[in-house]
């Protein structure tokens, strides 16, 4: 979520209402950055010195109509790729590099090692989302005025199918064969009916079908891991409702404590974790292949964006309201730590294993207001199997650098492809 260098932000942007006016802090107070800063080196100098982490971080940043590049070995900002258009999102296809452009219609395409634009996608409709198929194989593009799925090859960068849909599209999700799209349809918009969901063919293109789940809104979807059924929030009927993805049948209604709105799932495919819509402190973990809820527990302050690091079997959830992440042992089901990041923790990114005997070193968490990036080193975070769990305040963030102005969206895309 560059060639030219400078000193702007990094991928998701911080919102930070109680600093003071410019004077008044050069007069009395040291930056949050710098704070952060000072103390996370503070916090290194007793302790073993962590691997440098091979991987650059590429940032959607709205305020600079660009694409930011950090260098995560050194942990600072190393450049931006301008696009001179806004992008909403920024999808790793295997080292293949997109930032989608809703406003301007456009996917750009960035050879990422390069960090040169090599390439511009016109969709022909002002985009709504994207997704990437489970194989990289192929981008779906959901678009408005005309209300249409665009299947794009990232193999040759071609549009291959262009399907009609009959309402307008709000967010998309894709399996291996099948992209799933929510729909408003004409009395939803006036606010007199309920959201539907539309399927179409993966690579052919046909609209499968479109099913009317019947719960007001929905806000989000996503896929089983092996593609067969489809689940949706319903924030107004508080629940999670399950799709046959092959009949669009309405397989289970799964009343949940809060109004649902994003989805996390595990490494297993095994887990789905659910935040809530308003500021909630309860996290839901939904089984899909059981389609049932399997627990609901508080985890944090105000829960917002999450990310699994699989091999630790970590999850990680930014609390904006209360500038803190915390991190949920999955097996055991409880908050093992809390770190404390001050501004607007959002998104969360983890840097993946290079191979399935190494631990994941890194938590990235950007700021939703300033588009700083919190670095969380999680061995030192985590405590010791065994251990009992020991109230105690919130942990320092290992590192702090500067994404992009205005971060809608982050990818972390190795050195080496």
């Amino acid at each position: 979520m560059p060639v030219v260098s400078d000193a702007t932000r990094d991928h998701t942007t911080c919102y930070d209402a109680d600093l003071g006016s410019p004077l008044h802090l050069r007069r009395s107070f040291v930056s949050r950055r710098a704070f952060l800063a000072g103390a996370s080196a503070l916090t290194a100098c007793g302790t073993k010195r962590a691997p440098r982490y091979q991987a650059w971080m590429f940032m959607a940043s709205a305020s600079e109509k660009a694409v930011v590049v950090s260098d995560l070995s050194s942990f600072r900002r190393s450049g931006s790729i301008p696009l001179g258009a806004v992008p909403d999102q920024v999808l790793n296809a295997h080292g293949k590099l997109y930032a989608v452009c809703g406003l301007s219609q456009t996917v750009v395409r960035i050879d990422a090692l390069r960090r040169t634009i090599t390439g511009k996608i016109a969709v022909g409709g002002r985009i709504a989302g994207a997704a990437l198929t489970s194989d990289g194989k192929y981008l779906a593009v959901a678009t408005t005025l005309p209300a249409a799925v665009v299947l794009i090859d990232t193999g040759s960068d071609a549009i291959i199918q262009r399907t009609a849909l009959p309402g307008t599209p709000r967010a998309i999700a894709a399996a291996g064969a099948q992209v799933a799209a929510l729909l408003d349809s004409a009395a939803t918009a006036a606010g007199q009916g309920a959201s539907l969901v539309a399927r179409v063919s993966v690579p052919d293109g046909a609209l499968l079908g479109v099913s009317h789940p019947g719960a007001g809104a929905l806000t989000a979807l996503g896929y089983r891991k092996d593609g067969e059924t489809i689940f949706v929030a319903a924030p107004d009927s508080r629940q999670i409702i399950s799709l046959d993805a092959a009949s669009g049948a309405v397989l289970a209604r799964l009343p949940v404590p809060i109004r649902p709105a994003r989805f996390c799932v595990d490494g297993t495919g095994g887990q789905v974790f659910v935040t809530g819509a308003d500021s909630e402190a309860q996290l839901v973990i939904f089984k899909p292949y059981q389609n049932e809820v399997d627990q609901t527990l508080y985890a944090g302050h105000a829960l917002f964006g999450m990310a699994v690091a699989p091999v630790w079997n970590r999850l990680f959830l930014s609390n904006p309201d209360a500038g803190t992440v915390t991190i949920l042992d999955i097996d055991r089901r409880r908050v093992e730590a809390s770190i404390r990041t001050g501004g607007s923790p959002r998104e969360i990114l983890i840097g993946p294993s290079r191979d399935s005997a190494t631990q994941e070193e890194y938590a990235f968490v950007v700021d939703g207001g300033t588009g700083d990036v919190f670095v969380i080193h999680i061995p030192v975070m985590i405590h010791k199997s065994g251990d009992a769990f020991i109230a105690e305040p919130p942990k320092p963030v290992f590192a702090v650098f500067h994404g992009g102005a205005q971060p809608q969206s982050a990818v972390i895309i190795p050195y080496t492809l």
